[in-house]
């Protein structure tokens, strides 16, 4: 049994098998192509991996053993942050960096404190 690794990365993106052309290793610029072709636009899968998040549900999907077979884990999961990428989903969130707050009287204490061997 040869791997499916469009099969694979297309279930991570959408969470259905679909019959994708194999080539034989992972493509992720074909894969978005093949996954246009069978109606998971651009468009559509990212707008699946954000009702996804705001369900608090898993994004992307987890990949069947079965569906697997064959390929490798460290080769899947570089296809698919590649695959990633190229919808741009590598991030579903962004968030402002977070304003420095005022340390708690135990942690100004910490600061104070001074190794013996420190010198002072």
């Amino acid at each position: 049994m040869t791997a499916r690794w469009q099969a694979a990365l297309g279930y991570a993106l959408t969470g259905c098998e679909l019959e994708l052309a194999e080539p034989g290793r992972p493509d992720p610029h074909a894969l978005l192509d093949a996954l246009d072709a069978a109606g998971w636009p651009a468009s559509r899968v990212g707008a699946h991996a954000r009702e996804r998040a705001a369900a608090e549900a898993a994004w992307p999907h987890a990949v069947p053993a079965a569906l697997r077979a064959g390929c490798g884990a460290a080769q899947l999961a570089a296809a698919l942050r590649a695959a990633r990428e190229l919808l741009q989903l590598t991030s579903l969130e962004v968030r402002p960096p977070s304003g420095r707050s005022r340390l708690n009287q135990d942690e100004q204490r910490l600061m104070r404190e001074v190794p013996p061997h420190h010198g002072s």
